[in-house]
């Protein structure tokens, strides 16, 4: 009797597990050869170290990330966080306030940014180098450009960095993000506002305030150096002298049509209103500034305007508006997965809750306050919001 021969079936089977062997390992060398793709996310920009012999005084390191951070054309998927509010988020984690030097898991933790770009420049006489490295939570990558000039190495960086976050998303999103390039001159560039913004971080703000009035007078177009004259015209309560600078910048901003600009110098606007009792104009000029910032998609500053909103309508009594402008605010900041913003809008909430008795939804709105605060590090708000989650719980053990 002969022996049996193997079955076609069992030939099948070890061909089909041959297959199967060889495109796991075909897709594991692929997946182990493929670019690590960059995850969505704001993006945090740092101040370009520059370190060269540029005699041009247009080139300081706020003016470079000015430049760089509007040349970027990236999209809905990746939020950007403007110049002077990156400067405000430094300084909250910085104990030398001049520092160019941060931790970057710290600042993404405080930012909520999902990338943050380091860069600087050398080189003198035409030869410049611009390098730059995209820190991400589990992985960085680095890049070098080559330029005759501090803007053409900046121009090239922004488009380099723009083509390897947007090759992440269909063509069909690349074709709608894509987009002429034009110069873009900041405002940042004037030495005497460079000054006055070091001021200000150094906490001088009489010496600021001499810097923008004297700049003022020579450059009167300079939108950021008005807007921050009024705030420090604010910040002393100098109503009048506000008002002026407002009514001017703002008929300014419009004429340029800067609508980012018209809704933060509408906020400082309503601010002082608020302060000087007229409600009800505050409440108007927050609606209008509303539509400037969401014309140019500016989700943080329509986070502030919900919130003092928010103040507004719980101040004359309208509490479910006022509830409804807290949740509005929330809601903006997440887009920017900006933790502060949601922490403050969040004890505004509970705050408005602890009013209308409903300690349960309060003490909900305060623990997921408190977990933000505890998760990023947020060290300012920890205690303002460890004091309202005690008061909470001592109003619930007392009803």
């Amino acid at each position: 009797m002969q022996p049996a021969r193997p079955s076609n079936k069992n030939k099948y089977i070890a061909a089909i597990l041959l297959l199967l062997l060889i495109s796991m390992s075909t897709y594991a060398y692929l997946m182990s050869t493929k670019p690590t793709a960059m995850e969505t996310g704001t993006i945090l920009v740092l101040p370009v170290q520059l370190v060269t012999n540029n005699t041009d005084s247009q080139w300081n390191r706020y003016a470079a990330v000015d430049v760089l951070i509007n040349q970027l054309n990236v999209g809905v998927s990746y939020p950007l966080l403007q110049t002077e509010d990156i400067i405000n988020i430094i300084s909250l984690i910085a104990n030398d306030h001049l520092s160019q030097t941060v931790d970057i898991q710290q600042l993404m933790a405080v930012s909520g940014a999902g990338l943050v770009i380091e860069s600087s420049i050398t080189g003198a006489n035409n030869q410049y180098q611009l390098a730059y490295t995209l820190h991400q939570q589990h992985h960085t990558k680095v890049g070098v450009i080559n330029a005759s000039s501090i803007e053409q190495a900046l121009l090239t960086a922004a488009n380099e960095i723009t083509e390897q976050l947007n090759s992440q998303q269909n063509s069909q999103q690349n074709q709608k993000n894509t987009k002429a390039t034009t110069q873009y001159h900041s405002l940042l560039s004037e030495p005497l506002l460079f000054n006055a913004m070091t001021q200000l971080q150094l906490g001088d703000i009489k010496a600021a305030e001499q810097h923008l009035s004297k700049l003022i007078k020579s450059t009167p177009d300079n939108l950021v150096a008005m807007r921050l004259l009024a705030s420090i015209q604010l910040q002393q309560q100098q109503y009048e002298q506000l008002n002026t600078t407002l009514i001017a910048a703002i008929d300014l901003a419009t004429h340029q049509q800067d609508e980012r600009e018209l809704a933060r110098l509408r906020l400082l606007l309503a601010q002082s209103y608020t302060e000087t009792d007229r409600i009800e104009q505050a409440l108007g000029v927050l609606t209008i500034a509303k539509t400037n910032a969401a014309k140019v998609k500016d989700w943080l500053t329509l986070g502030y305007i919900s919130q003092l909103a928010g103040m507004i309508n719980q101040r004359i009594g309208r509490n479910d508006e006022a509830r409804e402008q807290f949740k509005k605010a929330i809601e903006y900041h997440q887009m920017m997965n900006y933790p502060i913003g949601q922490t403050q809008a969040l004890n505004e909430l509970a705050e408005l809750e602890v009013i209308e008795f409903n300690y349960p939804q309060a003490y909900r709105y305060i623990n997921r306050s408190y977990e933000l605060v505890a998760h990023r590090g947020l060290d300012d708000l920890e205690k303002t919001t460890f004091k309202l989650m005690t008061k909470i719980e001592n109003k619930m053990q007392h009803r």
